[in-house]
């Protein structure tokens, strides 16, 4: 299946669960090895393959042992800044803020009309 971001969080779950097992699967790795290898429990290895939601500190270790971990990079590549924006500026943004803009509230007391 593939995944276009519009999907409910427990389809792309799934998803990425059933990717990980196809995976360790035709490295001829089991859920046992698998655990081994990364660190990470047996319970957590069924939870992931299941599409259940698991930390990122557990699943790292587990891309790394199925040989996918580099890929993260295109999950959220890398910003590049673009050189006329530090020009125009004189650095690298670091933050957004609503500079100038003025908050209106519909707030009133509740006499007003």
């Amino acid at each position: 299946m593939k995944i276009y971001g519009n999907e409910a969080n427990e389809v792309i779950l799934i998803e990425i669960g059933t990717r990980i097992k196809s995976r360790r699967v035709s490295l001829s790795i089991t859920q046992e090895e698998l655990s081994l290898i990364s660190g990470v429990s047996l319970r957590t290895i069924v939870d992931v393959e299941k599409g259940m939601n698991v930390s990122l500190n557990s699943l790292i270790p587990i891309l790394r042992v199925i040989k996918v971990a580099e890929n993260i990079d295109l999950l959220i590549p890398e910003n590049k800044t673009n050189p006329y924006e530090i020009i125009k500026l004189g650095h690298k943004r670091k933050r957004v803020s609503n500079k100038g803009e003025k908050k209106v509230s519909n707030w009133k007391w509740g006499d007003e009309k």
